[in-house]
């Protein structure tokens, strides 16, 4: 048995509930950086390990070590008697859950189950993942269809193509990549909703990052992002001229804004020449003219 789940933490509570098999920790933050869904599995993993390596967020040979070693044990799952995946409601699990699915539905198995609550397998307790196990579920052949779709739309260069996926055999993902979509620059100001929480919390002061990413996830529900992303993102929006940081605290600079970097969402690249923007009044994506 292969148990497939968000990351060590998940990982060590799934062991202290004393599950039987092998556990594989799927350790990559997909909303940020470039995925190209049409890419080998080899390919894309050395792709997303250039970009973590970027950010600073590890050794760039570690993490290709780490990345071949999964994609390993993923490989072999077909010899294993189930493949249990274990992911959450929120945005990073969801993303993780449809690229597992499509490579699932490319390599069938013919017991491959799921856990997917919305709860947080991190913080759960042995038990209640001990009760869970008991009640997972068999996929289904449209939700190894779905998470196919989506992936594919994900890693696609046209972000449109997110809204034409039919969501509703896996019952997180619509509301998912609704959060993912809202990170597209919104009509009018061109901010993000990150970068919009972001200055909400900032409105009466200086914040520490801690103070601030509370602030932000108040507005998040489910969870979206890491404090370490946090931080990744912050110090952009310095370089970008939207923030300053004094000391180990964080506020808005007050002045024009600058040259934005260049980002990515899935397969898309987000650059000046980008005409894609979220509009809050109608919730959708909308093109500019």
């Amino acid at each position: 048995m292969l148990h497939v789940t968000n990351g060590d933490k998940a990982v060590e509570v799934l062991r202290k509930a004393r599950l039987p098999g092998a556990f594989l920790p799927w350790r990559d933050v997909l909303h940020e950086g470039p995925v190209d869904a049409a890419l080998a599995p080899e390919a894309l993993s050395a792709l997303r390990a250039r970009f973590i390596a970027s950010c600073g967020w590890g050794v760039a040979a570690e993490v290709e070590a780490q990345f071949r070693e999964r994609d390993a044990m993923l490989a072999h799952a077909s010899g294993e008697d189930e493949v249990v995946l274990w992911f959450e409601h929120d945005l990073y699990d969801q993303l993780q859950l449809i690229q597992l699915l499509a490579w699932f539905a490319g390599h069938p198995h013919p017991r491959l189950t799921l856990v997917c609550e919305p709860e947080y397998l991190g913080t759960m307790t042995p038990a209640r993942a001990a009760a869970l196990f008991q009640a997972r579920r068999p996929v289904r052949p449209e939700q190894l269809r779905t998470g196919l779709a989506a992936w594919q739309a994900f890693g696609s260069a046209s972000p449109h193509k997110l809204l034409q996926v039919k969501a509703h055999s896996l019952r997180f993902l619509a509301a998912a990549l609704r959060r993912l979509l809202q990170e597209f620059p919104w009509t009018g100001d061109g901010l993000s909703r990150l970068e919009r929480e972001v200055f909400e919390a900032l409105e009466f002061g200086p914040l520490g990052l801690d103070d601030l990413f509370r602030a932000v996830q108040s507005h998040e529900d489910p969870m979206y992002l890491g404090d370490t992303v946090l931080l990744w993102h912050l110090e952009r929006m310095a370089r970008e001229g939207l923030l300053l940081r004094i000391g180990e605290h964080w506020t808005a600079s007050g002045k024009p804004r600058g040259r934005r970097e260049a980002r990515w969402i899935g397969g898309v690249r987000l650059d000046a020449d980008t005409p894609w923007r979220w509009d809050p009044a109608s919730g959708r994506l909308v093109a500019l003219a």
